[in-house]
Order: structure tokens, then C-alpha cells, then sequence
């Protein structure tokens, strides 16, 4: 992954040539008044700028950048991120652990990224330890972005396997519907919610409640899946904790189950995990799902994108000729 984002920085004065293809014509989305080009979404998981505005440049509708805390994070102990092959299917595990700069350097360059010029949704992922984390976050970003931008979104991540307290709010409904009553008391923008793919059916439809009681809602299903070291044959040298998070195309089953799950509420779902393919997208999109996020597939294939996005024209074409 550090090649490739260094390989990128080399050659962005070729991107026209290598990384810039089209948004599907005629493809037009709108989620509580973001305009989505592509369906296909950046999921969170990648701070390295050229990276990101790379990935728009090949036809993303829109991105979430990587998961903000509080305060700078180190995150766990090195190495932490490998790729991995799981029934033949290639993918990568991470115990990054939300390593970060903080919200404060965050705030002071994000009004000015280029990535805005981009005019694509861009949604801001938040994680916490605590509640009163996620609110300070929020409204510290407010206080830069409220009067400078419009075309934004959050995303709660409350569901991160490789922290002491990610799971907290996401085991338990009551505790994210104070978090939103909090949020919803000064600020209207549209917020996602991303649930852990290893969340119960019925944790997850509780969530799917409460997420439907309040306005402007979209749910992410879903994160990375938790597996130890050992079940995935990772030695102690290769990988430093006893586990992390799964990501590619083995979570594509748990995350069209959950889709299928939360189908019935009047609330948008993004998809998320294991999608790589026009087929992956098809099936999301019959059970439920409108926004499909992408992040393994990103660093595995991302020819994917404008691949995906030239089977979305033609599907637009084919319906209305």
C-alpha cells in the first residue's frame, strides 16, 4: 500500500492518461439532497490525500475520509496491516488501531482540501471512546466547514474492531440514540451510521430503529470482521496482536445478509464490504442497498471503478432506448 500511494505521487502529471475516466452519464442519485454521480463510494479506511483524489479522478460518486478521533492517536503496535487469502479470495486484515493526526489538525486543513473541488459528496468519519468524543468532534468541524461548505455528510463509526472501546456504542442502540438526540440538538447535516458486520441480527435491527427515528439517516452496513491471527495463519512476526479486521471479497455474504435485513426500514443503506463487481452491486441493489462503498477493492483493483461505472452507463442506455 505504501508503493502505491508513492507510486501515485510519481505519476499524478500522467493521471489523465492512467486515472481519469468518466462518471456514468445520466446516473443521478439524491440522498437527502447529496447529488450522487456513481453510486459507488470511498469507504473510510485511507488518509493519503493523492490516493483519494486519485480514486475521484477514476469515477467515485463520493468518499468518506479515514475515521477522525479526539485526540492523535499512535494506534497499535507494528506490523498491523497484511494481506491474507481466504477460500481462494484475496484481502487484507488491519489492527491499525485509528491512528490519526487528531481533530485539531484535522480541522485546520480540511476546509482548504482540494478534494472538495471534486463537487462530490465527501462524508467525514468520526470514532470516540466516549460520547461527549463524538459530539466535541462533530461540532469542532461544524465550526470550521458550516459557513465554507454544504456538500458533506458524517458517518459515526461505531463499529471499529481494533480499539479498546470500538464497539461500545455500536453494542448497545440506547447509547447511539442519545449520541443522535445530542447531534440532532444543533446540527441538521446528514449523518451515517456504520455497523460492524459481526453486530447480531437483532442488535442490528435495534440500530436500524433508532436510526429511523431520526432525520436525514443513512446506514452503513458495514465494517471490517473481526478474526483472530490464527484463523487466518498469520504468525506473531507477520502480525503483532492477536487479531484485527477482515476486509474483501469474504465479508460479501454477511453484508447482503444485513442489507436484506434492514430493507424494510424507509432509511437509504450503504453497502459495504466485499464489493468488487457490477454482480456484487446488482445483488446489493435488489435487497435494499442504494450507495455501495469500496475500500480492499480500491488498493486490489482499482480499474474496478470505471469498469463498474462503464456497466452502469450501459444499463442507463439500455433502459431508456
Amino acid at each position: 500500500m505504501k508503493f502505491g500511494d508513492k507510486a501515485l505521487g510519481h505519476f499524478s502529471l500522467l493521471r489523465g492518461l492512467f486515472y481519469e475516466f468518466p462518471l456514468p452519464v445520466a446516473y443521478s442519485l439524491d440522498i437527502h439532497g447529496l447529488i450522487f454521480r456513481s453510486p459507488l463510494i470511498g469507504a473510510s479506511f485511507k488518509s493519503d490525500k493523492m490516493a483519494l483524489d486519485t480514486w475521484l479522478h477514476m469515477g467515485l460518486g463520493g468518499l468518506i475520509f479515514k475515521t477522525i478521533m479526539r485526540d492523535v492517536r499512535e494506534g497499535n503496535p507494528r506490523p498491523r496491516l497484511q494481506d491474507v487469502a481466504l477460500d481462494g479470495d484475496r484481502g487484507l486484515v488491519n489492527a491499525l488501531g485509528l491512528p490519526g493526526e487528531g481533530i485539531e489538525d484535522f480541522i485546520g486543513y480540511l476546509p482548504r482540501s482540494d478534494l472538495w473541488s471534486h463537487g462530490r459528496p465527501l462524508g467525514i468519519s468520526i470514532g470516540g471512546d466516549h460520547i461527549e468524543d463524538y459530539i466535541y468532534s462533530i461540532r469542532s468541524i461544524e465550526s470550521v466547514l458550516s459557513d465554507e461548505r454544504s456538500n458533506y455528510f458524517y458517518e459515526l463509526n461505531i463499529s471499529c474492531p481494533n480499539t479498546e472501546n470500538g464497539l461500545t456504542i455500536g453494542d448497545d442502540p440506547e447509547k447511539l440514540n442519545d449520541l443522535l438526540s445530542n447531534i440532532r440538538e444543533d446540527i441538521s447535516k446528514v449523518i451515517s451510521v456504520k455497523i460492524s458486520p459481526d453486530t447480531s441480527n437483532k442488535i442490528l435491527n435495534e440500530i436500524g430503529e433508532v436510526c429511523s427515528s431520526h432525520q436525514w439517516m443513512i446506514i452503513n452496513t458495514g465494517n471490517t470482521q473481526f478474526r483472530t491471527r490464527e484463523e487466518l495463519g498469520l504468525s506473531k512476526i507477520n502480525f503483532s496482536i492477536n487479531g484485527g479486521g477482515l476486509s474483501g471479497p469474504a465479508l460479501f455474504t454477511r453484508t447482503l445478509e444485513m442489507v436484506k435485513a434492514l430493507s424494510g426500514l424507509d432509511i437509504p443503506i450503504m453497502a459495504t464490504g466485499g464489493v468488487s463487481n457490477l454482480s456484487h452491486v446488482n445483488a446489493l441493489q435488489n435487497a435494499g442497498a442504494s450507495l455501495f462503498g469500496m475500500a480492499t477493492s480500491l488498493v486490489l483493483d482499482p480499474y474496478c471503478v470505471p469498469r463498474i461505472n462503464r456497466q452502469l452507463k450501459e444499463n442507463v442506455y439500455d433502459r431508456t432506448n
